[in-house]
C-alpha cells in the first residue's frame, strides 16, 4: 500500500520525499483533523478501534458532537479551551487516552492513543535510573564511556535488544560510537553509516521530533479519511504528527535490518543536531508514554553533558591557542620579522592551529613553515582561491574533493584553512593538514543499490561489515582553530596597517623636509640673485656716476679722480664676483659661508670706494669709531650689510646740510655691535612699521632706491643668528645697529 497517490518513492528521490503528506498514520493511535467552528474534516480508518464511531459519523461533526454522556462531552470539549497543554490525559468511555493537539496550515490536527498506567514502583526505578545517569554522566570525561552509560540507562528502561548512540560528522554521515544490546542483534559498534540513510528531510525533521516510535514495523498503516482535505483540495500537512506512517523507503531499510520496532532519540547539542539513538527490537512493542518521557530526559541529560564538555575543551583549546596568538603578535611588535614568525623559534604560526603547515602569501612573497606544498602549488593554490572561493574563510578537510589539482600534495594538504588578506593582491594566509589515511567500517557497502524487479532502487539488504580505507581527508578544522586564526590575521593586518602608517608618516616627513630644504633652497636662490642684482649694480651706478662727474667738469684732475677711482670700483667688483661665485659652489655643496676675522676699517673703506661717486658729489664725512676693530663672520656678508646701510646713509642724504656718516663698532655681553648712523632725512617708525625690512619697500624717492638693501641685510643678519634695530626721527638722522 502506497502512502501517497500518484508518486512513487525509492533511493533515488527519497531525499525529496513529501513525507509532510504521506496520508496515513500508525495504527497505535487515531488522528482527526479539525476545521473551522472544529469540525472534522478528516479522520483515521481506525478510529473505530478507539472509539464507537465509524469516520462517517465523525466527518462534519463539531468535535464531542457525538458524546454519549456529558463527561465525554465535557472532556472533548476541554482540548479546545485556550488553557488546554498538551500532552492532555483524559478518560473517554472509562478508557484513558493521552492527548495531543497541533495547528497544521490553518487546521488542528488532534491526536491520541491509549495511555497505560504508570505504578509508583515504576516511578521510582526510573527516578533511580535517571539519578544513577546524572551521577555517571558528571564524574566521566570521555565521551565514548559517557554515551556508553546513556545507552545502557536507556536499554534499562525500554527492555529493547539493541541500543546504539549515534553521532553525525561533517557530511552527515554516523558514526556509532557507543551500545548496548543483548545476543539477539548484531554488534554496530565502530559501524558507520552513511548521510543517504537519514536524508535532509528526516534530518530536518528530527530537529523538530525528538522521540519517533515504530512499534511494529510490519502493521497495517491507517489511511486518513478522506485523503484530500474537503476544504483544501490537498493532503493535510501531518509533518507534526506524533502517529505519521513511516516513509516506505525507512520501512523497507528497518526490515531489512532484521528487526520489527524501533524507537528513535534525537540529540541535539546547542540547537544543532549532534546525533541520534535509534533503539531496535525483534519483537514488535508498543512504549508508552511514560517510558518515553524518561528516555527523551536521560537523552536531553545526555546533550547537556556533551554541550557543557564541547564547551569546555573548545574553551580550554581556544584559549591555548589564542595565547599563542597573542605571544605571537606581541614578538611582532616588538620587531620580530614575519620570517621569523615562521620559524622555529616557539611560539610561531604552527602553534595557532592544530595544522602542521602554514604559508602566508603577502607583498608578492611567499613565507612557509612547516608541512607545505610546494610554492609553485601554493601560487596555483591562491590563484583558485581569488577566482573560485567567497570572500573572507575557507576551510575544509578534503581539498581534492573541491579541488582536483590538491591531489598532488594531500599527504601535506588535506586539510586547508584559507583566510583572505587581499583578494585582488592573491594574498592569503593559508594553514595545512595532512591526510590521514582512516579505515572506516561500514555497515554494509553504502554505494551498493538494491535494484528490484519492478526497477526502483530499494535499501541496501546486507548490514554485514564493509571496510574502506579513506584516502584525502585531514582532521576537521575545530571552531577554535579558525576563530584564532581569524583573530590572529585581524591583529596581523591591524599591526601591517600600522607599521604602513609609521612608514608613510616618516616617508611623509621626509618628503616635507625635502620640500622645506627645497623651498628654502629656492628661497636662497632668489635672495642669492637678488644680492648679485645689487651688488653688481651698485658698482655700476659709482662707475656710472664717475664718468657723469667727468662729464660735468672736463679736465684733467676730473678724468684722473674719475678713472683711478672706476679702477678701483673695477677691482673691488671683480672681488665680489669672486666672492659670489664662492658662495655658488658652497651652496652647491650644501656648505656653510666660512668665517673669518674681517677688518672692519678695510671692509668700510672698500665701500666707500664703491661709493666715492656719491661722497664726491654730496661731499659726505664718513667717520670711524672701532671699539672692535675686527669681526668673526663671513666676509662678504659684512660688505654687503656696510655696503647697503652707508649707501643708505648717503642716498638718503637731507639737503639742508652736509652729509654726516659715523660708523662704530663695539663689543656687549659677548656680542658685536656695529652701528651706522647718519644726519639724513631720517623716519617716522610709526608710519613705516614692520614694513622697513620689506621687499621692494621705498619710504623716500630716489631714482636708485629699488627696495631691496634693508631687506638683503636683515636676511643676513637673520642667517648669522643676528639682529638688527633701528632708531630714527624724521628730519633728524637715522641709526642702524646690527648685533651678531
Amino acid at each position: 500500500m502506497q502512502n501517497y497517490q500518484n508518486h512513487q518513492v525509492d533511493l533515488s528521490n527519497c531525499d525529496r520525499e513529501p513525507i509532510h503528506h504521506i496520508g496515513r498514520i500508525q495504527p497505535h493511535g487515531f488522528l482527526l483533523v479539525l476545521g473551522q467552528e472544529h469540525t472534522v474534516e478528516q479522520v483515521s480508518q481506525n478510529i473505530s478501534t478507539f472509539l464507537p464511531f465509524t469516520p462517517v459519523q465523525l466527518l462534519g461533526q463539531p468535535l464531542g458532537a457525538w458524546a454519549t454522556t456529558s463527561a465525554d462531552k465535557e472532556n472533548w470539549e476541554s482540548l479546545l479551551s485556550p488553557q488546554a497543554q498538551f500532552p492532555r490525559l483524559l478518560e473517554l468511555g472509562g478508557q484513558p487516552y493521552l492527548f495531543c493537539c497541533h495547528a497544521s496550515e490553518g487546521k488542528l490536527v488532534l491526536e491520541a492513543e491509549r495511555a497505560a498506567a504508570y505504578p509508583d514502583a515504576a516511578k521510582l526505578h526510573h527516578h533511580r535510573l535517571l539519578t544513577q545517569l546524572h551521577q555517571n554522566l558528571n564524574k566521566l570525561e570521555e565521551l565514548e564511556p559517557m554515551a556508553e552509560a546513556l545507552a545502557h540507562a536507556l536499554r534499562e528502561v525500554l527492555a529493547y535488544d539493541r541500543v546504539n548512540v549515534t553521532r553525525f560528522d561533517e557530511d552527515w554521515h554516523t558514526d556509532v560510537v557507543a551500545e548496548s544490546r543483548n545476543s539477539k542483534l548484531p554488534s554496530f559498534i565502530g559501524h558507520h553509516f552513511p548521510a543517504s540513510d537519514i536524508p535532509a528531510p528526516a534530518r530536518a525533521l528530527l530537529l523538530q521530533k525528538h522521540i519517533r516510535q515504530i512499534p511494529n514495523v510490519h502493521a497495517q498503516a491507517a489511511e486518513i479519511f478522506p485523503y484530500l482535505n474537503p476544504t483544501t483540495g490537498q493532503p493535510t500537512n501531518i509533518l507534526q504528527s506524533e502517529f505519521r506512517n513511516p516513509s516506505e523507503i525507512h520501512l523497507e531499510y528497518i526490515k531489512n535490518t532484521g528487526v520489527a520496532a524501533t524507537i528513535s532519540f534525537s540529540i541535539l547539542v546547542k540547537e544543532e543536531l549532534w546525533g541520534v539513538v535509534p533503539c531496535h527490537h525483534v519483537e514488535p512493542v508498543y512504549v508508552d508514554v511514560w517510558r518515553r518521557q524518561v528516555c527523551d530526559q536521560m537523552v536531553k541529560m545526555f546533550s547537556n553533558v556533551i554541550s557543557s564538555l564541547q564547551t569546555r575543551h573548545s574553551r580550554e583549546l581556544y584559549l591555548q591557542l589564542k595565547e599563542a596568538g597573542r605571544h605571537l603578535i606581541s614578538r611582532l611588535r616588538e620587531g620580530v620579522k614575519l620570517t621569523q614568525a615562521f620559524g622555529s623559534t616557539s611560539p610561531n604560526i604552527l602553534d595557532i592551529t592544530l595544522g602542521q603547515g602554514a604559508a602566508i602569501c603577502i607583498d608578492q612573497k611567499i613565507i612557509c613553515a612547516g608541512q607545505v606544498p610546494t610554492r609553485e602549488q601554493i601560487q596555483d593554490l591562491v590563484s583558485w582561491l581569488a577566482q573560485e572561493v567567497p570572500e573572507g574563510a575557507f576551510y575544509t578537510s578534503q581539498l581534492s574533493r573541491i579541488w582536483p589539482p590538491a591531489e598532488a600534495f594531500k599527504t601535506v594538504g588535506s586539510g586547508l584553512l584559507a583566510l583572505e588578506i587581499s583578494r585582488y593582491n592573491k594574498e592569503y594566509l593559508l594553514f595545512f593538514k595532512p591526510e590521514i589515511k582512516e579505515t572506516r567500517t561500514w555497515a554494509g557497502n553504502p554505494e551498493k543499490q538494491e535494484r528490484g524487479k519492478e526497477g526502483y532502487i530499494h535499501p541496501r539488504k546486507s548490514f554485514e561489515k564493509w571496510v574502506e580505507v579513506i584516502q584525502g581527508k585531514s582532521q576537521p578544522w575545530l571552531l577554535g582553530e579558525r576563530e584564532v586564526a581569524q583573530l590572529f590575521l585581524k591583529d596581523l593586518v591591524a599591526l601591517r596597517l600600522r607599521n604602513q602608517t609609521v612608514e608613510l608618516e616618516v616617508l611623509y616627513k621626509a618628503v616635507m623636509q625635502n620640500a622645506e630644504q627645497l623651498q628654502a633652497r629656492n628661497g636662497q636662490l632668489e635672495d642669492f640673485a637678488r644680492i648679485i642684482s645689487h651688488n653688481l649694480r651698485s658698482p655700476l651706478a659709482n662707475i656710472k656716476s664717475l664718468l657723469a662727474y667727468h662729464a660735468e667738469e672736463p679736465g684733467q684732475e676730473s678724468a684722473s679722480f674719475a678713472l683711478q677711482h672706476i679702477a678701483q670700483v673695477t677691482d673691488n667688483m671683480n672681488d665680489t664676483i669672486q666672492d659670489l661665485n664662492t658662495i655658488v659652489n658652497l651652496q652647491l655643496t650644501h656648505q656653510t659661508l666660512p668665517r673669518e676675522d674681517v677688518p672692519v676699517a678695510e671692509v668700510v673703506e672698500k665701500e666707500l670706494q664703491n661709493l666715492a661717486a656719491v661722497v664726491q658729489q654730496t661731499s659726505a664725512q664718513v667717520q670711524l669709531d672701532l671699539q672692535a676693530p675686527t669681526v668673526f663672520m663671513p666676509k662678504i656678508y659684512l660688505e654687503s650689510i656696510l655696503h647697503n646701510l652707508l649707501s643708505n646713509a648717503l642716498k638718503y642724504h637731507s639737503p639742508d646740510r652736509q652729509p654726516q656718516v659715523l660708523v662704530k663698532t663695539w663689543e656687549a655681553g659677548g656680542k658685536f655691535h656695529l652701528a651706522v648712523s647718519d644726519n639724513g632725512l631720517g623716519m617716522n617708525l610709526k608710519k613705516v612699521g614692520d614694513k622697513l625690512f620689506g621687499l621692494y619697500k621705498v619710504f623716500h624717492y630716489h631714482k636708485e632706491a629699488k627696495g631691496l638693501g634693508l631687506y638683503l641685510t636683515r636676511l643676513q643678519v637673520k642667517s648669522l643668528d643676528g639682529d638688527i634695530q633701528v632708531q630714527s626721527q624724521e628730519g633728524e638722522g637715522t641709526t642702524f645697529e646690527v648685533v651678531v
